[in-house]
Protein backbone atom coordinates (compact mmCIF):
# COMPACT_ATOMS: atom_id res chain seq x y z
CA UNK A 1 0.00 0.00 0.00
CA UNK A 2 0.80 3.72 -0.63
CA UNK A 3 2.06 5.67 2.45
CA UNK A 4 -0.09 8.07 2.79
CA UNK A 5 0.89 11.55 3.52
CA UNK A 6 0.26 12.79 7.05
CA UNK A 7 -0.14 16.26 8.77
CA UNK A 8 0.35 16.82 12.33
CA UNK A 9 -1.78 19.59 14.39
CA UNK A 10 -1.84 19.83 18.14
CA UNK A 11 -5.05 18.06 18.25
CA UNK A 12 -5.44 15.97 14.88
CA UNK A 13 -3.43 13.40 13.14
CA UNK A 14 -4.73 14.01 9.36
CA UNK A 15 -4.56 11.39 6.68
CA UNK A 16 -4.75 11.63 2.86
CA UNK A 17 -6.72 8.52 1.80
CA UNK A 18 -4.77 7.41 -0.89
CA UNK A 19 -6.55 5.34 -3.71
CA UNK A 20 -6.06 1.54 -2.07
CA UNK A 21 -7.50 3.83 1.71
CA UNK A 22 -10.26 4.62 -0.27
CA UNK A 23 -11.02 1.46 -1.89
CA UNK A 24 -10.49 -0.58 1.59
CA UNK A 25 -13.01 1.58 2.86
CA UNK A 26 -15.61 0.71 0.46
CA UNK A 27 -14.66 -3.20 0.92
CA UNK A 28 -13.28 -4.18 4.06
CA UNK A 29 -13.95 -1.31 6.93
CA UNK A 30 -12.35 -3.51 9.42
CA UNK A 31 -9.08 -3.26 7.34
CA UNK A 32 -9.70 0.47 6.80
CA UNK A 33 -9.61 1.25 10.31
CA UNK A 34 -6.53 -1.56 10.84
CA UNK A 35 -4.76 0.61 7.89
CA UNK A 36 -5.08 3.88 9.89
CA UNK A 37 -4.29 2.41 13.72
CA UNK A 38 -8.13 3.34 14.71
CA UNK A 39 -10.33 1.75 16.90
CA UNK A 40 -13.54 0.61 14.67
CA UNK A 41 -15.90 3.88 14.49
CA UNK A 42 -19.66 2.72 13.97
CA UNK A 43 -20.72 6.02 12.78
CA UNK A 44 -18.10 6.31 10.34
CA UNK A 45 -18.15 8.00 7.98
CA UNK A 46 -19.73 11.61 8.67
CA UNK A 47 -22.63 13.18 7.28
CA UNK A 48 -21.74 15.05 3.81
CA UNK A 49 -18.64 12.43 3.14
CA UNK A 50 -19.63 10.02 0.12
CA UNK A 51 -16.53 7.15 0.68
CA UNK A 52 -17.84 6.35 -3.10
CA UNK A 53 -17.39 9.51 -4.78
CA UNK A 54 -13.89 9.57 -2.92
CA UNK A 55 -12.71 6.08 -4.36
CA UNK A 56 -13.69 7.07 -7.81
CA UNK A 57 -11.93 10.23 -7.85
CA UNK A 58 -8.85 8.68 -6.04
CA UNK A 59 -9.12 5.96 -8.86
CA UNK A 60 -9.51 8.54 -11.59
CA UNK A 61 -6.49 10.49 -10.06
CA UNK A 62 -4.26 8.27 -8.36
CA UNK A 63 -1.61 10.72 -8.12
CA UNK A 64 -3.77 13.07 -6.55
CA UNK A 65 -3.85 11.99 -3.18
CA UNK A 66 -3.81 14.60 -1.04
CA UNK A 67 -6.20 16.90 -3.45
CA UNK A 68 -9.31 14.99 -2.64
CA UNK A 69 -10.19 14.08 1.09
CA UNK A 70 -8.39 13.64 4.78
CA UNK A 71 -9.28 11.70 7.65
CA UNK A 72 -8.73 13.91 10.98
CA UNK A 73 -8.12 10.87 13.92
CA UNK A 74 -7.15 11.44 17.61
CA UNK A 75 -3.87 10.83 18.78
CA UNK A 76 -4.61 10.34 21.64
CA UNK A 77 -8.07 8.16 21.66
CA UNK A 78 -7.21 6.60 18.05
CA UNK A 79 -10.43 7.20 17.12
CA UNK A 80 -11.70 9.11 13.47
CA UNK A 81 -13.48 12.37 14.40
CA UNK A 82 -14.22 13.64 10.87
CA UNK A 83 -13.08 14.25 7.59
CA UNK A 84 -12.07 17.02 5.06
CA UNK A 85 -10.09 17.90 2.13
CA UNK A 86 -10.33 19.47 -1.22
CA UNK A 87 -12.35 18.75 -4.59
CA UNK A 88 -8.99 18.06 -6.35
CA UNK A 89 -5.92 19.72 -7.43
CA UNK A 90 -5.55 22.93 -8.32
CA UNK A 91 -7.15 24.50 -11.59
CA UNK A 92 -5.84 26.51 -14.24
CA UNK A 93 -6.16 29.91 -12.05
CA UNK A 94 -4.96 27.86 -8.91
CA UNK A 95 -7.99 28.16 -6.60
CA UNK A 96 -8.67 24.38 -4.92
CA UNK A 97 -12.15 24.20 -2.86
CA UNK A 98 -12.32 22.96 0.55
CA UNK A 99 -14.50 21.14 2.34
CA UNK A 100 -15.35 19.37 5.66
CA UNK A 101 -17.24 17.22 8.23
CA UNK A 102 -17.11 15.86 11.54
CA UNK A 103 -18.83 13.21 13.23
CA UNK A 104 -21.71 13.90 15.79
CA UNK A 105 -20.37 13.49 19.16
CA UNK A 106 -17.04 15.93 18.05
CA UNK A 107 -18.48 18.63 16.89
CA UNK A 108 -18.49 22.57 18.43
CA UNK A 109 -15.06 21.41 20.00
CA UNK A 110 -12.64 23.50 17.70
CA UNK A 111 -11.25 20.26 15.72
CA UNK A 112 -12.90 21.46 12.70
CA UNK A 113 -11.28 24.49 12.18
CA UNK A 114 -8.10 22.78 13.22
CA UNK A 115 -8.36 20.65 10.19
CA UNK A 116 -9.46 23.26 8.20
CA UNK A 117 -6.36 25.46 9.06
CA UNK A 118 -4.45 22.49 8.61
CA UNK A 119 -5.22 21.81 5.46
CA UNK A 120 -5.49 25.00 4.40
CA UNK A 121 -2.00 25.71 5.22
CA UNK A 122 -0.85 22.72 3.73
CA UNK A 123 -2.45 23.60 0.13
CA UNK A 124 -0.53 26.95 0.26
CA UNK A 125 2.46 24.99 0.30
CA UNK A 126 1.97 24.09 -3.12
CA UNK A 127 3.35 27.05 -5.61
CA UNK A 128 0.11 26.55 -7.54
CA UNK A 129 -2.28 27.41 -4.88
CA UNK A 130 -3.47 30.88 -5.64
CA UNK A 131 -6.71 30.77 -3.53
CA UNK A 132 -8.35 28.11 -1.55
CA UNK A 133 -12.04 28.65 -1.35
CA UNK A 134 -15.28 27.24 0.47
CA UNK A 135 -19.11 26.71 -0.60
CA UNK A 136 -21.38 26.10 2.28
CA UNK A 137 -25.46 26.38 2.23
CA UNK A 138 -26.98 29.65 3.89
CA UNK A 139 -28.13 27.52 6.52
CA UNK A 140 -25.23 25.74 8.26
CA UNK A 141 -24.42 28.34 11.01
CA UNK A 142 -21.89 26.09 12.50
CA UNK A 143 -20.14 25.71 9.07
CA UNK A 144 -19.67 29.17 8.87
CA UNK A 145 -18.31 30.21 12.16
CA UNK A 146 -15.95 27.01 11.18
CA UNK A 147 -14.83 29.33 7.80
CA UNK A 148 -14.80 32.32 9.88
CA UNK A 149 -12.40 30.89 12.79
CA UNK A 150 -9.75 29.77 10.01
CA UNK A 151 -9.76 33.20 7.97
CA UNK A 152 -12.17 32.76 5.15
CA UNK A 153 -14.58 35.70 4.56
CA UNK A 154 -17.94 35.50 2.78
CA UNK A 155 -17.41 37.06 -0.99
CA UNK A 156 -21.06 36.20 -2.19
CA UNK A 157 -23.65 34.27 -2.91
CA UNK A 158 -25.36 32.18 -5.23
CA UNK A 159 -27.71 29.34 -5.98
CA UNK A 160 -26.39 25.44 -6.20
CA UNK A 161 -29.57 24.51 -8.50
CA UNK A 162 -27.72 20.43 -8.32
CA UNK A 163 -28.23 20.78 -4.57
CA UNK A 164 -31.49 22.90 -4.61
CA UNK A 165 -29.98 25.50 -2.10
CA UNK A 166 -28.70 28.73 -1.76
CA UNK A 167 -25.32 28.90 -1.08
CA UNK A 168 -22.20 31.36 0.44
CA UNK A 169 -19.22 31.64 -1.26
CA UNK A 170 -15.96 32.15 1.10
CA UNK A 171 -12.52 32.67 0.24
CA UNK A 172 -9.14 32.30 2.83
CA UNK A 173 -7.82 35.80 3.82
CA UNK A 174 -5.02 35.44 6.33
CA UNK A 175 -5.37 38.43 8.52
CA UNK A 176 -8.82 37.37 8.76
CA UNK A 177 -7.79 34.48 11.06
CA UNK A 178 -9.15 34.10 15.15
CA UNK A 179 -5.91 34.64 16.77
Amino acid sequence: MTKPIELVSSRLRLIALTPELAALQLTDRMAFFEALGVEPEPSWPPELFDPQTMADELAAHPDDAGWYSWVYISPVMHRLLGCGGFKGAPDADGKVEIGYSMLTSYREQGLATEGVNTLTSWAHTDERVKQVVAHTPVDRAASHRVLEKAGYVQTGTFRDDAEGTDMIAWSYRPSQAAA
